[in-house]
């Protein structure tokens, strides 16, 4: 049972209202009936703010796909090492105690990948076992958390650093037309997360992983993902996906939790990736759950927006800052994604 040592998260400065990007996407969209009839949307996502790596002005100017894609590559790496970098002075780790390495990012591409360039402006040993994780999408933080789990299960004496960076903002194109891509615009935010992992036998208490499980979905690959376009990627976002929560989803997660000896009614807390408001109130729906039990997900919606596969992870780190858990409770986390697929971890302070 390795244990989470340690969890922090970085959120970019620049604040971006949804009023803003309503107004601003409304106007862009004069003229394209099949688009203007979509812009209620941004009053129905659950999203109140987000925090943008630039100024909201910088996203109306017409920028390339180089050049949307350069900045996500050094504004990636500098929340990236904000984000670990305060994660490691919260669990008074130093840099050589660190083992493995995995970074999970689906919004950018950079070669050679953020976690080797992560390995070097830290100053990571030059043995660190890197592992890049990528196309993950919603699932990612949680999916990293497991991998982890599995190598730290072996190697009981070694710590592991999990990092999301997510920057959904860097995937906008003002020649993005679908109503897909205003959906898109609509939800998503960016942020960064890293978690610290230690094996059984390294030192300090931590909110033990008891038991992961990670499902993927049969005739589901349409349901979620990108398109590789010559402006970019675009948004791959199907409206059946509450359907399938609902139908196929649940099943998976009460056989995962019974696995595990828990149900619904013994889990304290929810730590469940947002994807947006249909998809919380199938949660409410499918799994018999509380607006008590949705608050987590849904402030981190109101506050962050959708923030991808670091969401998770920035809802752990802000639970455990909150003093709110006991020793004792249980928690579960849930995460989907591109695939389409489920990460699930049962865990335990």
């Amino acid at each position: 049972m390795p244990k989470i040592l340690a969890a922090s998260s970085a959120i970019p400065p620049h604040r971006l209202d949804q009023s803003f990007a309503r107004r601003e996407m409304a106007r862009l969209c004069e003229g394209q009936p099949h688009l203007e009839r979509l812009i209620p949307v941004f009053d129905r996502t659950g999203v109140d703010t987000r925090h943008l790596v630039h100024e909201p002005e910088w996203y109306l100017e017409s920028r390339s796909f180089e050049e949307r894609n350069e900045e996500y590559a050094a504004k990636a790496l500098e929340l990236a090492q904000k984000a670990v970098r305060a994660c490691l002075v919260e669990s008074g780790t130093t840099t050589d105690e660190i083992d493995h390495i995995f970074v999970v990012t689906t919004t950018g591409l950079t070669t050679p990948s953020l976690d080797a360039l992560l390995a070097s402006c830290l100053g990571l040993r030059a043995n660190v076992r890197r592992s890049p994780l990528f196309g993950l999408g919603c699932a990612g933080g949680a999916g990293a958390l497991i991998r982890a789990c599995d190598v730290l299960s072996a190697r009981p004496t070694e710590r592991a650093l999990v990092v999301s960076v997510e920057l959904g903002s860097l995937i906008f194109s003002k020649q993005a037309q679908t109503p897909t891509d205003l959906v898109g615009v609509a939800l998503f935010g960016d942020g960064a997360a890293a978690v610290l992992l230690g094996g059984d036998d390294v030192a300090g208490d931590g909110i033990r992983i008891a038991h992961t499980r990670t499902h993927l979905f049969k005739d589901s690959r349409h349901l979620m993902g990108w398109r590789f376009t010559d402006d970019g990627m675009r948004l791959v976002l199907s409206r059946d996906i509450p359907s399938l929560v609902g139908t196929r989803v649940a099943p998976v997660v009460h056989d995962f939790l019974s696995d595990a000896g828990l149900s619904f009614t013994n889990i304290k807390h929810h730590i469940l990736h947002p994807g947006g408001a249909k998809v919380m109130a199938t949660y409410r729906s499918a799994f018999g759950l509380s607006d008590e039990a949705l608050s987590i997900a849904r402030e981190c919606m109101r506050q962050f927006g959708n923030l991808s596969s670091a969401a998770v992870l920035v809802m752990l780190s802000n639970l455990v800052a909150s003093g709110v858990p006991q020793t004792g409770d249980t928690g579960l986390m849930l995460a989907l994604g591109p695939g389409f697929a489920a990460e699930m971890l049962a865990i335990v302070w």
